[in-house]
Protein backbone atom coordinates (compact mmCIF):
# COMPACT_ATOMS: atom_id res chain seq x y z
CA UNK A 1 0.00 0.00 0.00
CA UNK A 2 2.40 2.52 0.83
CA UNK A 3 4.90 1.53 -2.28
CA UNK A 4 1.81 2.29 -4.34
CA UNK A 5 1.27 5.31 -3.06
CA UNK A 6 4.26 6.61 -2.62
CA UNK A 7 4.48 5.81 -6.43
CA UNK A 8 1.68 7.90 -7.12
CA UNK A 9 2.47 10.86 -5.25
CA UNK A 10 6.26 10.84 -6.94
CA UNK A 11 3.99 11.16 -10.43
CA UNK A 12 1.61 13.34 -9.83
CA UNK A 13 3.17 15.88 -6.97
CA UNK A 14 6.79 15.19 -7.83
CA UNK A 15 7.41 18.98 -6.39
CA UNK A 16 7.20 17.26 -3.34
CA UNK A 17 9.48 14.15 -3.50
CA UNK A 18 12.97 15.64 -3.99
CA UNK A 19 14.48 12.50 -3.42
CA UNK A 20 4.18 -10.33 -48.45
CA UNK A 21 3.87 -6.72 -48.25
CA UNK A 22 7.51 -4.51 -48.25
CA UNK A 23 7.70 -2.81 -45.17
CA UNK A 24 10.38 0.06 -44.27
CA UNK A 25 10.32 1.68 -40.80
CA UNK A 26 12.54 3.47 -38.72
CA UNK A 27 12.90 3.34 -34.79
CA UNK A 28 13.94 6.48 -33.80
CA UNK A 29 16.27 6.99 -30.40
CA UNK A 30 16.15 2.89 -29.39
CA UNK A 31 19.33 2.06 -27.25
CA UNK A 32 18.91 -1.21 -26.24
CA UNK A 33 21.12 -2.76 -23.23
CA UNK A 34 23.14 -5.38 -23.20
CA UNK A 35 21.93 -8.67 -23.66
CA UNK A 36 18.52 -7.64 -25.21
CA UNK A 37 17.20 -9.52 -28.29
CA UNK A 38 16.78 -6.39 -30.48
CA UNK A 39 19.83 -5.97 -32.12
CA UNK A 40 21.63 -2.28 -32.94
CA UNK A 41 21.27 -1.98 -36.62
CA UNK A 42 17.40 -2.76 -36.16
CA UNK A 43 17.03 -0.13 -33.94
CA UNK A 44 19.67 2.66 -35.46
CA UNK A 45 18.91 1.96 -38.98
CA UNK A 46 16.31 1.71 -41.38
CA UNK A 47 15.45 -2.06 -42.28
CA UNK A 48 13.43 -3.94 -44.85
CA UNK A 49 11.09 -6.61 -43.45
CA UNK A 50 9.11 -8.46 -45.99
CA UNK A 51 6.46 -9.82 -44.48
CA UNK A 52 4.71 -13.15 -45.87
CA UNK A 53 1.50 -14.21 -46.75
CA UNK A 54 -0.29 -14.54 -43.73
CA UNK A 55 -1.50 -18.24 -42.98
CA UNK A 56 -2.35 -19.87 -39.50
CA UNK A 57 -2.85 -18.16 -36.93
CA UNK A 58 -2.20 -14.87 -35.38
CA UNK A 59 -1.12 -13.56 -32.05
CA UNK A 60 -2.36 -10.53 -30.09
CA UNK A 61 -0.83 -9.17 -26.57
CA UNK A 62 -1.78 -7.05 -24.24
CA UNK A 63 0.72 -6.21 -22.12
CA UNK A 64 -0.33 -4.63 -18.84
CA UNK A 65 1.26 -3.92 -15.89
CA UNK A 66 -0.36 -6.98 -13.65
CA UNK A 67 -1.33 -9.28 -15.85
CA UNK A 68 -0.05 -10.28 -19.56
CA UNK A 69 -3.36 -10.82 -21.78
CA UNK A 70 -3.25 -12.86 -25.12
CA UNK A 71 -5.30 -14.17 -27.81
CA UNK A 72 -4.91 -16.29 -30.84
CA UNK A 73 -6.64 -14.15 -33.94
CA UNK A 74 -7.40 -15.21 -37.64
CA UNK A 75 -5.94 -12.90 -39.66
CA UNK A 76 -7.93 -10.28 -41.81
CA UNK A 77 -10.58 -10.30 -40.06
CA UNK A 78 -9.57 -9.72 -36.06
CA UNK A 79 -11.62 -12.87 -34.85
CA UNK A 80 -10.43 -14.08 -31.23
CA UNK A 81 -9.84 -18.03 -31.49
CA UNK A 82 -8.94 -18.69 -27.81
CA UNK A 83 -7.51 -16.15 -25.07
CA UNK A 84 -4.96 -16.99 -22.11
CA UNK A 85 -3.43 -14.92 -19.76
CA UNK A 86 -0.90 -14.44 -16.75
CA UNK A 87 0.67 -12.27 -14.41
CA UNK A 88 3.08 -9.99 -15.91
CA UNK A 89 6.70 -11.36 -13.69
CA UNK A 90 8.24 -7.87 -14.05
CA UNK A 91 6.24 -7.65 -10.62
CA UNK A 92 9.22 -9.40 -9.20
CA UNK A 93 10.37 -5.45 -9.41
CA UNK A 94 7.74 -3.65 -8.55
CA UNK A 95 3.65 -3.44 -8.33
CA UNK A 96 3.49 -0.68 -10.95
CA UNK A 97 5.53 1.36 -13.29
CA UNK A 98 7.26 3.72 -11.22
CA UNK A 99 8.87 1.25 -9.00
CA UNK A 100 10.18 -0.86 -12.23
CA UNK A 101 11.60 2.23 -13.54
CA UNK A 102 13.00 3.42 -10.32
CA UNK A 103 14.63 -0.75 -9.61
CA UNK A 104 16.40 0.21 -13.49
CA UNK A 105 17.41 3.99 -12.32
CA UNK A 106 19.59 1.55 -9.26
CA UNK A 107 20.52 -1.68 -11.07
CA UNK A 108 20.43 -0.59 -15.35
CA UNK A 109 21.06 -4.28 -15.89
CA UNK A 110 17.86 -5.02 -14.40
CA UNK A 111 16.28 -3.91 -17.50
CA UNK A 112 17.34 -6.90 -19.68
CA UNK A 113 16.50 -8.92 -17.01
CA UNK A 114 12.65 -7.67 -17.33
CA UNK A 115 12.90 -7.82 -21.17
CA UNK A 116 13.50 -11.00 -21.18
CA UNK A 117 10.94 -11.68 -18.71
CA UNK A 118 8.06 -10.02 -20.68
CA UNK A 119 9.12 -11.97 -23.41
CA UNK A 120 9.26 -15.44 -21.95
CA UNK A 121 5.80 -14.78 -20.36
CA UNK A 122 4.15 -13.45 -23.95
CA UNK A 123 5.56 -16.87 -25.77
CA UNK A 124 4.28 -18.92 -22.56
CA UNK A 125 0.89 -17.37 -23.58
CA UNK A 126 2.01 -18.21 -27.18
CA UNK A 127 2.76 -21.81 -26.65
CA UNK A 128 -0.93 -21.81 -24.51
CA UNK A 129 -2.34 -20.63 -27.48
CA UNK A 130 -0.69 -21.97 -30.33
CA UNK A 131 0.71 -25.70 -28.95
CA UNK A 132 1.14 -27.21 -32.49
CA UNK A 133 2.28 -24.41 -34.93
CA UNK A 134 3.80 -20.97 -35.15
CA UNK A 135 2.26 -17.88 -35.23
CA UNK A 136 2.21 -15.77 -38.22
CA UNK A 137 2.22 -12.58 -37.06
CA UNK A 138 2.12 -10.77 -33.53
CA UNK A 139 1.14 -7.80 -32.73
CA UNK A 140 1.68 -6.19 -29.27
CA UNK A 141 -0.15 -3.19 -26.97
CA UNK A 142 1.70 -1.86 -23.70
CA UNK A 143 1.37 1.56 -21.08
CA UNK A 144 4.62 3.75 -22.51
CA UNK A 145 7.17 2.17 -19.94
CA UNK A 146 6.19 -1.74 -21.10
CA UNK A 147 6.84 -0.97 -24.42
CA UNK A 148 9.90 0.96 -23.83
CA UNK A 149 11.21 -2.34 -21.52
CA UNK A 150 9.74 -4.76 -24.20
CA UNK A 151 12.00 -3.41 -26.60
CA UNK A 152 15.16 -2.35 -24.84
CA UNK A 153 14.81 0.74 -24.48
CA UNK A 154 15.52 2.41 -21.58
CA UNK A 155 12.90 3.99 -19.39
CA UNK A 156 14.96 6.62 -17.63
CA UNK A 157 12.83 9.02 -19.20
CA UNK A 158 9.75 8.44 -17.45
CA UNK A 159 11.97 8.76 -13.89
CA UNK A 160 11.25 12.91 -13.79
CA UNK A 161 9.07 15.22 -15.65
CA UNK A 162 8.42 15.83 -17.94
CA UNK A 163 8.19 11.70 -18.81
CA UNK A 164 8.68 12.37 -22.32
CA UNK A 165 8.86 8.98 -24.70
CA UNK A 166 12.15 7.91 -26.17
CA UNK A 167 9.96 7.17 -29.26
CA UNK A 168 6.19 7.49 -30.03
CA UNK A 169 5.94 5.83 -33.44
CA UNK A 170 5.07 1.94 -34.00
CA UNK A 171 7.62 -0.20 -34.45
CA UNK A 172 7.78 -3.24 -37.19
CA UNK A 173 10.31 -5.73 -37.12
CA UNK A 174 10.79 -9.61 -37.01
CA UNK A 175 9.83 -11.49 -34.11
CA UNK A 176 13.15 -13.23 -33.92
CA UNK A 177 14.66 -9.94 -33.26
CA UNK A 178 12.58 -9.84 -29.83
CA UNK A 179 12.77 -13.85 -28.73
CA UNK A 180 9.33 -14.14 -29.82
CA UNK A 181 7.95 -17.83 -30.56
CA UNK A 182 6.79 -17.43 -34.19
CA UNK A 183 6.83 -18.98 -37.72
CA UNK A 184 9.87 -18.26 -39.54
CA UNK A 185 9.84 -15.06 -41.09
CA UNK A 186 6.81 -13.50 -38.62
CA UNK A 187 6.63 -9.70 -37.71
CA UNK A 188 5.91 -8.13 -35.00
CA UNK A 189 3.32 -4.77 -34.71
CA UNK A 190 4.10 -3.03 -31.79
CA UNK A 191 1.57 0.10 -31.31
CA UNK A 192 2.46 3.52 -31.47
CA UNK A 193 2.16 5.45 -28.19
CA UNK A 194 0.60 8.60 -27.43
CA UNK A 195 2.32 10.82 -24.70
CA UNK A 196 3.94 10.44 -21.03
CA UNK A 197 2.29 7.07 -19.59
CA UNK A 198 -0.65 6.65 -22.37
CA UNK A 199 0.83 4.10 -24.65
CA UNK A 200 0.17 1.63 -27.06
CA UNK A 201 -2.85 -0.17 -25.69
CA UNK A 202 -4.51 2.81 -25.04
CA UNK A 203 -4.25 3.05 -28.69
CA UNK A 204 -5.15 -0.44 -29.69
CA UNK A 205 -8.51 0.68 -26.85
CA UNK A 206 -8.91 3.91 -29.05
CA UNK A 207 -9.00 1.75 -32.54
CA UNK A 208 -11.25 -1.07 -30.67
CA UNK A 209 -13.56 1.63 -30.05
CA UNK A 210 -13.85 3.62 -32.77
CA UNK A 211 -13.00 6.61 -30.59
CA UNK A 212 -11.22 8.78 -33.22
CA UNK A 213 -14.28 8.71 -35.32
CA UNK A 214 -16.81 9.23 -32.30
CA UNK A 215 -18.39 12.43 -32.76
CA UNK A 216 -20.44 12.42 -29.21
CA UNK A 217 -19.16 13.29 -26.02
CA UNK A 218 -17.77 9.83 -24.46
CA UNK A 219 -15.70 8.90 -21.64
CA UNK A 220 -13.63 5.53 -21.91
CA UNK A 221 -11.91 4.30 -18.55
CA UNK A 222 -9.44 1.53 -19.35
CA UNK A 223 -8.87 0.52 -15.27
CA UNK A 224 -6.24 -1.42 -14.37
CA UNK A 225 -2.80 -0.76 -12.23
CA UNK A 226 -1.81 2.05 -15.03
CA UNK A 227 -5.57 3.52 -15.60
CA UNK A 228 -6.05 5.48 -19.15
CA UNK A 229 -8.50 7.84 -19.16
CA UNK A 230 -9.84 8.66 -22.81
CA UNK A 231 -12.35 11.50 -23.52
CA UNK A 232 -13.77 12.08 -26.87
CA UNK A 233 -15.68 15.89 -26.96
CA UNK A 234 -16.21 18.39 -29.27
CA UNK A 235 -14.96 16.69 -32.10
CA UNK A 236 -11.32 16.20 -30.14
CA UNK A 237 -10.04 13.48 -28.19
CA UNK A 238 -8.45 13.71 -25.05
CA UNK A 239 -6.40 11.13 -22.80
CA UNK A 240 -4.69 11.06 -19.84
CA UNK A 241 -2.81 8.10 -17.93
CA UNK A 242 -3.50 7.51 -13.86
CA UNK A 243 -1.61 5.81 -11.76
CA UNK A 244 -4.04 3.99 -9.86
CA UNK A 245 -1.96 1.12 -8.39
CA UNK A 246 -2.57 -2.65 -8.74
CA UNK A 247 -5.72 -2.54 -6.49
CA UNK A 248 -8.28 -3.09 -9.20
CA UNK A 249 -6.43 -6.10 -10.22
CA UNK A 250 -6.04 -7.53 -6.37
CA UNK A 251 -2.60 -6.33 -6.02
CA UNK A 252 -1.00 -5.44 -2.81
CA UNK A 253 -4.33 -6.57 -1.68
CA UNK A 254 -3.38 -8.69 1.83
CA UNK A 255 -5.84 -11.56 0.77
CA UNK A 256 -5.92 -10.80 -3.08
CA UNK A 257 -5.67 -12.95 -5.78
CA UNK A 258 -5.90 -13.31 -10.03
CA UNK A 259 -9.78 -14.05 -11.13
CA UNK A 260 -9.13 -17.82 -11.39
CA UNK A 261 -10.94 -20.23 -9.43
CA UNK A 262 -11.67 -19.86 -5.50
CA UNK A 263 -11.57 -15.94 -6.30
CA UNK A 264 -13.96 -14.24 -4.48
CA UNK A 265 -15.61 -12.34 -7.48
CA UNK A 266 -19.13 -11.11 -5.66
CA UNK A 267 -20.14 -9.99 -2.14
CA UNK A 268 -23.72 -9.30 -0.80
CA UNK A 269 -25.14 -8.16 2.57
CA UNK A 270 -28.38 -9.40 3.41
CA UNK A 271 -28.77 -8.37 6.85
CA UNK A 272 -26.48 -9.58 9.11
CA UNK A 273 -25.53 -12.21 6.06
CA UNK A 274 -22.44 -12.12 4.46
CA UNK A 275 -23.14 -14.16 0.47
CA UNK A 276 -20.03 -14.85 -1.54
CA UNK A 277 -19.65 -15.46 -5.34
CA UNK A 278 -16.61 -17.38 -5.65
CA UNK A 279 -15.27 -18.11 -9.49
CA UNK A 280 -15.74 -22.01 -9.83
CA UNK A 281 -17.87 -22.44 -7.06
CA UNK A 282 -14.63 -23.84 -4.80
CA UNK A 283 -13.46 -23.13 -1.77
CA UNK A 284 -12.49 -18.98 -1.14
CA UNK A 285 -8.94 -19.18 -1.65
CA UNK A 286 -8.87 -15.42 -2.21
CA UNK A 287 -10.58 -12.27 -3.50
CA UNK A 288 -9.93 -10.98 -6.84
CA UNK A 289 -10.59 -6.87 -7.92
CA UNK A 290 -14.33 -7.25 -8.65
CA UNK A 291 -15.05 -8.64 -5.01
CA UNK A 292 -12.91 -6.40 -3.44
CA UNK A 293 -14.76 -3.48 -5.26
CA UNK A 294 -18.21 -5.13 -4.23
CA UNK A 295 -17.19 -5.54 -0.53
CA UNK A 296 -16.41 -1.96 0.02
CA UNK A 297 -19.24 -1.22 -1.41
CA UNK A 298 -21.13 -3.66 0.38
CA UNK A 299 -19.79 -2.29 3.53
CA UNK A 300 -20.79 1.63 3.01
CA UNK A 301 -23.92 0.29 2.41
CA UNK A 302 -24.50 -1.47 5.78
CA UNK A 303 -21.89 1.34 7.60
CA UNK A 304 -19.30 -0.78 8.48
CA UNK A 305 -17.32 1.17 6.87
CA UNK A 306 -17.66 5.23 6.61
CA UNK A 307 -17.59 7.57 4.25
CA UNK A 308 -13.64 8.57 5.20
CA UNK A 309 -12.86 4.80 4.38
CA UNK A 310 -12.51 3.98 8.20
CA UNK A 311 -13.32 0.21 8.75
CA UNK A 312 -15.44 1.33 12.21
CA UNK A 313 -14.79 -0.55 15.35
CA UNK A 314 -16.87 -3.06 17.13
CA UNK A 315 -18.79 -1.31 19.32
CA UNK A 316 -19.56 1.18 16.69
CA UNK A 317 -21.93 -1.81 14.79
CA UNK A 318 -25.26 -2.00 16.13
CA UNK A 319 -25.54 -5.96 14.24
CA UNK A 320 -23.84 -9.11 14.38
CA UNK A 321 -21.61 -7.89 11.71
CA UNK A 322 -19.33 -6.40 14.35
CA UNK A 323 -19.06 -9.72 15.19
CA UNK A 324 -16.70 -9.86 11.90
CA UNK A 325 -14.53 -6.96 12.80
CA UNK A 326 -11.01 -7.72 14.20
CA UNK A 327 -9.70 -4.68 15.13
CA UNK A 328 -5.70 -3.70 15.42
CA UNK A 329 -2.96 -1.22 15.83
CA UNK A 330 -2.84 -0.76 12.06
CA UNK A 331 -6.27 -0.66 11.82
CA UNK A 332 -9.24 -2.79 11.42
CA UNK A 333 -10.02 -5.68 9.42
CA UNK A 334 -13.67 -7.47 8.36
CA UNK A 335 -13.84 -11.19 7.82
CA UNK A 336 -15.54 -12.31 4.69
CA UNK A 337 -14.83 -16.11 5.14
CA UNK A 338 -13.46 -18.62 7.95
CA UNK A 339 -12.63 -21.84 7.23
CA UNK A 340 -11.08 -24.70 8.82
CA UNK A 341 -7.89 -23.81 7.03
CA UNK A 342 -8.12 -20.29 5.61
CA UNK A 343 -9.24 -17.02 6.59
CA UNK A 344 -9.99 -13.81 4.04
CA UNK A 345 -10.38 -10.59 5.25
CA UNK A 346 -10.47 -6.92 4.17
CA UNK A 347 -8.06 -5.05 5.59
CA UNK A 348 -8.10 -1.45 6.49
CA UNK A 349 -4.94 -1.15 4.24
CA UNK A 350 -7.14 -2.97 1.02
CA UNK A 351 -9.17 -0.38 1.76
CA UNK A 352 -7.12 3.13 1.26
CA UNK A 353 -5.40 0.69 -1.79
CA UNK A 354 -8.96 1.44 -3.49
CA UNK A 355 -9.73 4.53 -2.07
CA UNK A 356 -6.23 5.52 -3.64
CA UNK A 357 -7.02 4.01 -6.94
CA UNK A 358 -10.10 5.27 -6.92
CA UNK A 359 -9.33 9.02 -6.43
CA UNK A 360 -7.28 9.04 -9.00
CA UNK A 361 -9.05 7.66 -11.67
CA UNK A 362 -11.87 10.15 -10.60
CA UNK A 363 -9.51 13.05 -10.07
CA UNK A 364 -7.62 12.64 -14.09
CA UNK A 365 -11.57 12.03 -14.93
CA UNK A 366 -11.98 15.80 -13.66
CA UNK A 367 -9.23 16.99 -15.33
CA UNK A 368 -10.05 16.18 -19.01
CA UNK A 369 -13.48 16.92 -18.52
CA UNK A 370 -12.07 20.46 -17.78
CA UNK A 371 -9.61 20.58 -20.56
CA UNK A 372 -12.63 19.55 -22.78
CA UNK A 373 -14.71 22.02 -21.67
CA UNK A 374 -17.73 20.00 -20.41
CA UNK A 375 -19.18 18.58 -17.19
CA UNK A 376 -19.68 15.13 -16.23
CA UNK A 377 -23.75 15.42 -16.87
CA UNK A 378 -22.72 16.11 -20.92
CA UNK A 379 -21.18 13.03 -21.41
CA UNK A 380 -23.67 10.64 -23.32
CA UNK A 381 -21.63 7.10 -23.20
CA UNK A 382 -19.44 5.58 -20.86
CA UNK A 383 -16.55 2.58 -21.80
CA UNK A 384 -15.65 0.91 -19.29
CA UNK A 385 -12.52 -1.21 -20.53
CA UNK A 386 -9.73 -3.76 -18.85
CA UNK A 387 -9.01 -6.97 -18.62
CA UNK A 388 -11.74 -7.70 -16.13
CA UNK A 389 -14.33 -4.91 -17.47
CA UNK A 390 -16.92 -7.05 -17.80
CA UNK A 391 -16.94 -8.70 -14.59
CA UNK A 392 -17.54 -5.74 -13.06
CA UNK A 393 -20.61 -4.81 -11.22
CA UNK A 394 -22.20 -0.70 -12.10
CA UNK A 395 -23.69 -0.27 -9.36
CA UNK A 396 -20.49 -1.40 -6.65
CA UNK A 397 -18.79 1.10 -9.27
CA UNK A 398 -20.98 3.96 -8.16
CA UNK A 399 -20.91 3.23 -4.86
CA UNK A 400 -17.22 3.51 -4.06
CA UNK A 401 -17.10 6.59 -6.41
CA UNK A 402 -15.41 5.40 -9.46
CA UNK A 403 -18.63 6.37 -11.41
CA UNK A 404 -21.20 9.13 -11.20
CA UNK A 405 -25.10 8.03 -10.69
CA UNK A 406 -26.04 10.13 -13.74
CA UNK A 407 -23.76 7.43 -15.72
CA UNK A 408 -25.10 4.24 -14.58
CA UNK A 409 -27.59 4.16 -17.23
CA UNK A 410 -24.94 4.78 -20.28
CA UNK A 411 -22.54 2.46 -19.13
CA UNK A 412 -20.93 0.01 -21.53
CA UNK A 413 -18.43 -2.79 -21.16
CA UNK A 414 -15.64 -3.27 -23.54
CA UNK A 415 -13.67 -6.00 -21.61
CA UNK A 416 -10.14 -6.01 -22.69
CA UNK A 417 -10.48 -3.89 -25.99
CA UNK A 418 -6.64 -3.31 -26.24
CA UNK A 419 -6.56 -6.96 -26.73
CA UNK A 420 -9.49 -6.31 -29.36
CA UNK A 421 -7.89 -3.34 -31.12
CA UNK A 422 -4.36 -5.67 -31.15
CA UNK A 423 -5.74 -8.70 -32.32
CA UNK A 424 -7.83 -5.83 -35.16
CA UNK A 425 -4.13 -5.18 -37.10
CA UNK A 426 -3.38 -9.35 -37.04
CA UNK A 427 -3.41 -9.37 -41.32
CA UNK A 428 -4.65 -5.81 -41.82
CA UNK A 429 -1.97 -3.26 -42.80
CA UNK A 430 -5.15 -0.93 -43.23
CA UNK A 431 -6.03 -1.28 -39.43
CA UNK A 432 -1.88 -0.61 -38.91
CA UNK A 433 -2.38 2.26 -40.51
CA UNK A 434 -5.30 3.30 -38.35
CA UNK A 435 -4.13 2.42 -35.45
CA UNK A 436 -1.51 4.97 -36.01
CA UNK A 437 -3.48 7.79 -37.35
CA UNK A 438 -5.69 7.27 -34.53
CA UNK A 439 -2.24 7.73 -31.90
CA UNK A 440 -2.12 11.26 -34.04
CA UNK A 441 -5.26 12.53 -33.30
CA UNK A 442 -5.49 12.14 -29.75
CA UNK A 443 -4.03 15.02 -27.04
CA UNK A 444 -2.46 14.03 -24.77
CA UNK A 445 -3.32 16.05 -21.17
CA UNK A 446 -0.10 15.56 -18.72
CA UNK A 447 -2.00 15.09 -14.83
CA UNK A 448 2.02 15.11 -13.08
CA UNK A 449 2.26 18.91 -11.31
CA UNK A 450 -0.53 19.84 -11.77
CA UNK A 451 -2.29 21.78 -8.96
CA UNK A 452 -5.63 21.31 -10.08
CA UNK A 453 -5.27 17.64 -10.27
CA UNK A 454 -3.95 17.89 -6.55
CA UNK A 455 -6.81 18.94 -5.31
CA UNK A 456 -9.01 17.09 -6.93
CA UNK A 457 -7.07 13.64 -6.24
CA UNK A 458 -7.79 15.00 -2.60
CA UNK A 459 -11.10 15.72 -2.80
CA UNK A 460 -12.21 11.94 -4.55
CA UNK A 461 -10.23 10.13 -1.33
CA UNK A 462 -13.18 9.87 0.61
CA UNK A 463 -16.30 7.69 -0.23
Amino acid sequence: MLEAWQSIARLFFPSRFKKSVLTTFRIAHYRPRAGHAVPADAITGETTITTPAKTGRGIAIDIGTTTIAAASVEPGTGRIIASASMPNPQATWGADVLSRVAAIKRDPALMPEMSRAVVAACNETIETLLPTERACEISMAGNSVMEHILLGVSPMVFAAPPFKPAFKKAARLPCAQLGLTAATGATAYIFPLIGGFVGGDTTAVVLALGLHREEGNTLTLDIGTNSEIVLTANGRVYAAAAAAGPAFESGGIRDGMTARPGAISGVRLTGDNVSLDVIGNATPAGICGSGLIEAVAALLKAGVIDRTGRIRGRAEIATNLGNRIVEGADGNTFTLYKGAKRQISLTQQDVRSLQTAKAAIRAGVSMLLAKAGINANEVGKVWLAGAFGNNLNKDALSAVGLLTPEWLTIVNFAGDAALTGASMTIGSDDKKNEAESAASMVKYVALSGSPRFEKEFLREMNF
